[in-house]
């Protein structure tokens, strides 16, 4: 497997492929992480891997907890760099910090009752790949 190089510009579908061979399968958390990643680098104008924190709500429990792969693979950060952080919150949440901003997203709540409603299948995850930001997400930058 090849390095992947990231920016905001990157293709969620190739990182998507990325982050199914990384994660292990390819569910709607995990492409609603890389969203969110690749959303944060674009609001923060960060290019990811460094000088970027990521800090994740959703705890350590499965489904919401791949959330967190999806973020690993969008923008860089790692537990082993230390600028990945899980809060065992049980949400699906996340607030990124990078050059002197804050930028907190969520997870709308229609989506999170449409996954719970049919299950976290891996068939929602094309649909989260394809849905306009504004749909999946609530963002409040500070």
């Amino acid at each position: 497997m090849s390095f992947l190089t990231i920016s905001p510009d990157t293709d969620p579908q190739e990182l998507f492929a990325w982050g199914v061979r990384f994660h292990g399968h390819p569910g709607p958390f995990l492409a609603l992480g890389i969203r969110m990643g690749l959303l944060a680098l674009r609001l923060l104008g960060s290019s990811g891997y460094k000088g970027i924190v990521a800090e994740v709500e959703t705890g350590t429990k499965p489904p919401v907890s791949c959330l967190a792969d999806g973020i690993q693979v969008s923008t860089g950060c790692t537990a082993g760099k230390g600028n990945l952080v899980i809060r065992p919150l049980g949400r699906a949440a996340a607030t990124f910090s990078a050059n002197g901003k804050k930028l907190r997203i969520e997870v709308r709540p229609e989506w999170l009752a449409r996954i719970q409603a049919e299950g976290a299948v891996d068939r929602l995850a094309e649909e989260v790949l394809r849905a306009p930001e504004e749909e999946l997400f609530s963002w409040t930058l500070f």
